[in-house]
């Protein structure tokens, strides 16, 4: 079986980093996009240079979203991990607050997934979401909507490019990556937030990494336009009583 082009956006850390090194794991060929610092690939590259290739693209803009793709003339798979995430109280939102958050976690989905179509004769699209797009998250209402809108774009593609490409949605709650690290560090934070998990824990990136993995499996053939939580049950209804 001939290895499959993967590209994955937000590759130099915390989730988009994991997926790489999955990919990897399993033989595949891997477009790393990084936006800043590839100091996070340095390692996969070490370890397989002839499977990896980085690519550096700011996500926030349409051009940067087309730059991404720039020599990549075949696709079989695009997990956009790329995103932001900060505090904005809703007294205290700035337009341009606003603004750069659905640039970098709204309008890029939108603009990678046109010019992946444009490149994917069979394969899968796999966008991260959050917990937070489907129960909202105070202080952070501007995130909560960005990550919600992925889920309307996952169910209309997954009809529009059916049956070639299947598209669907990873949402994980709470993981332990740079991104999270500075609320995770906050006292008692980590504690109250792994009381309110069933699992009773933070999730590692190699959580998040194996559920994309799995839906981008072609053996998964019967599986598009699903949104799967990695959240160690964190939406299930709180017990009553």
């Amino acid at each position: 079986m001939k290895p499959r082009t993967v590209l994955i956006t937000g590759a130099a850390s915390g989730i988009g980093l994991a997926c790489a090194r999955a990919f990897l794991q399993q033989g595949d060929e891997v477009v790393a996009h990084f936006r800043w610092d590839p100091k996070g690939l340095a390692e996969l590259v070490r370890e397989d240079p002839e499977h990896v290739r980085l690519v550096q693209a700011d996500l926030a803009t349409e051009a940067g979203c087309v730059a991404v793709f720039k020599n990549l003339e075949k696709l079989h798979v695009l997990v956009h991990s790329a995103g932001i995430w900060n505090a904005a109280p809703i007294r205290e939102l700035t337009a341009q607050k606003l603004e750069e958050m659905f640039r970098v976690n709204t309008f890029s989905a939108y603009f990678l997934a046109r010019e992946a179509a444009g490149r994917m004769a069979r394969g899968s699209m796999v966008f991260i979401g959050s917990t937070a797009g489907q129960r909202g998250e105070p202080g952070h209402s501007h995130y909560a909507g960005s990550k919600a809108a992925l889920w309307g774009l996952v169910q209309s593609l997954a009809q529009e490019l059916a049956p070639s490409i299947r598209v669907n949605l990873v949402s994980p709650g709470w993981v332990r990556t740079p991104m999270a690290q500075p609320a995770l560090s906050q006292p008692g934070r980590e504690a109250r937030i792994v009381h309110s998990i069933p699992l009773r824990r933070i999730a590692e990136p190699e959580d998040v990494a194996s559920a994309v993995v799995f839906l981008a499996d072609d053996r998964q053939r019967h599986i598009t336009g699903v949104d799967l939580p990695v959240s160690g049950g964190a939406l299930l209804p709180l017990p009553r009583g």
